[in-house]
């Protein structure tokens, strides 16, 4: 039975620990007088210096690896570097057993000389150098050197070369559980199996592999909706790392913002998918960032979410640096982040771009044309867009609607831009301008058709008889259509339910005015929805 735990244990040790490397620079090939030694195992078991090592090695079945016809170098570290390390801490150990093994063969002479780079067992990629007659491993002076198995060579240290975590890595720490939990679900193991050896077959005729795997995460890829290639050692990157009691704070901060609509299936699992998110989406950062006090009120940072955080010092306040491999990690019992820093964030809708754009001529009144103009400092994109009557009926009131993405379940300012006949055209005499009201509307998720009755339900309206919801004469027009609070939370969803509705209503007073002259044509530059109470 004993036997059968080992074997389990390494098949979770090198999912764990393995993972595809490459090393060009000398292949190990077995003479005729080495090929009569024992292997890297038999060496290691046998030289009681290294009894502590082999003790490890051998209760986490790395001792079948090093038995395998697959060549290792190995730099055994020395017992006394090992005797405070706890045999049952499996992360430790394994972190230790895969800092000290590299595949292939690094002899320390001849073509080994100088100084290069050699990816061990976990990734992690040490400098072998000489100074002098002295070889460096990691950082740690070499003893015995050059000691030739059948399946590779064994070096021993003066120590125990040091495992330097990198940012994913740190959150192995169980005062980090709760993130790590979130982030290290998104991970994706492939084996390997053309790459993998076989080493064994088991008293139950199964193979047992040096195995090979390739290790994805779906989080590491920033041009989806991944926070940073976290785990590359060849990058750099600074991070805020929420330690167990901050991301409960946090969570519970942020719960009711992201309250789905109820009518959706498992609505709890969407809300918690949403809050575990807006926690992780915004506390990353690009390259170094370790004197964060240097940082004015006038500054801003970006995150790899493109998140643009202003007065950087301020989330920064109270917490120190720790040096990863790639970078630089604040471990937070408390995240300081103003909620408009990252999740509760202004919407823009661009009146011109078609997708999200509701619009029908008979049912709206209208007609629309999208105006590109250049160079023009006054138009967001260089472009509108336009919507006029149909001209058949007085009482026209001509109307477009937009969908409105990625609501919270909070309060929002909302804001329209209309450009005057003279914003777009310098040139243009015409001072006509006209009054506008906005609709909130929420899209039935049943009926999806939209000439079906009830498709869709007003909200609030916001209109006035005064002059705040008439545009002016010339230049641009800020209009404040209300504040809303939007029921539920419409974010990461499929379908965006929440509309607004921008319409002409011009009325029989306006037609009489001697102050204005009135028409139905609106210039829409583009809407913008804020968070209540942003600065």
């Amino acid at each position: 039975m004993k036997k059968k735990i080992k074997l389990g244990l390494a098949v979770v040790v090198l999912l764990f620990g393995m993972i595809a490397c490459v090393d060009t620079e000398q292949h190990y090939e077995v003479s005729k007088d080495v090929a009569l030694r024992g292997s890297l195992w038999e060496l290691i078991s046998k030289d009681t210096e290294m009894s502590r090592f082999a003790a490890l090695l051998e209760r986490y079945a790395y001792d079948r690896i090093l038995q395998s016809e697959q060549a290792y170098t190995v730099w055994a570290p020395s017992n006394e570097s090992l005797l405070n390390i706890d045999p049952d801490d499996s992360i430790t150990a394994v972190r230790i057993i895969t800092t000290h093994i590299a595949r292939y063969s690094h002899s320390a002479s001849g073509r080994a000389t100088g100084r290069r780079e050699i990816y061990m067992l976990n990734a992690k990629k040490l400098t072998f150098a000489s100074v002098g007659t002295t070889y460096i491993m990691g950082g740690v002076e070499l003893g015995r050197r050059n000691m030739a198995a059948n399946n590779g060579i064994l070096h021993t240290v003066r120590g125990q070369i040091p495992f330097f975590p990198n940012t994913w890595q740190m959150m192995e720490e169980p005062r980090f559980d709760s993130i790590r939990n979130y982030l290290y679900a998104f991970g994706k193991r492939e084996f390997l199996r053309r790459a993998s050896t076989q080493i064994d077959v088991n008293e139950e005729g199964m193979i047992v592999y040096d195995s090979v795997f390739s290790e994805m995460n779906s989080m590491w890829y920033t041009y989806a909706k991944g926070i940073g290639w976290l785990n590359d050692e060849d990058s750099v990157y600074t991070m805020i790392l929420p330690e167990n009691a901050a991301w409960t704070e946090t969570y519970g901060n942020y719960y009711s913002l992201f309250r789905p609509d109820p009518s959706l299936p498992n609505p709890d699992s969407i809300q918690r998918a949403n809050v575990q998110y807006a926690i992780v989406q915004d506390l990353v950062f690009r390259g170094e960032i370790i004197n964060p006090d240097r940082y004015g009120e006038a500054d801003s940072i970006v995150s790899t979410r493109n998140a643009v955080i202003r007065n950087p010092a301020r989330i920064f306040s109270g917490i120190s640096p720790v040096q990863t491999s790639n970078g630089w990690v604040y471990p937070a019992s408390k995240l300081l982040y103003d909620r408009t820093d990252s999740y509760v964030k202004s919407i823009k809708i661009e009146a011109e771009m078609p997708l999200g754009r509701m619009h029908d001529e008979t049912r709206d009144k209208s007609t629309i044309q999208t105006w590109y103009i250049s160079e023009n400092p006054n138009i967001s994109g260089n472009s509108l867009l336009r919507v006029a009557d149909l001209g058949k009926s007085a009482s026209e009131e001509p109307a477009v609607s937009f969908e409105i993405p990625g609501v919270l379940n909070t309060e929002y300012d909302i804001y329209a831009v209309f450009l005057s006949p003279s914003a777009v055209n310098p040139a243009s005499v015409d001072t006509s301008v006209t009054r506008v009201k906005f609709q909130i509307q929420q899209w039935n998720r049943i009926n999806r058709k939209e000439d079906d009755a009830g498709w869709n339900k007003t909200l609030a309206t916001f209109q006035g008889s005064g002059a705040e919801f008439v545009t002016q004469k010339r230049g641009i027009s800020v209009m404040k259509a209300g504040t809303f609070l939007f029921p539920f939370a419409n974010i990461n969803e499929e379908d965006n339910v929440f509309r607004i509705k921008v319409i002409s209503a011009i009325t029989s007073r306006d037609k009489n005015s001697r102050e204005n002259r009135f028409n139905k044509e609106m210039r829409i530059d583009y809407l913008l929805l804020v968070p209540a109470g942003s600065k």
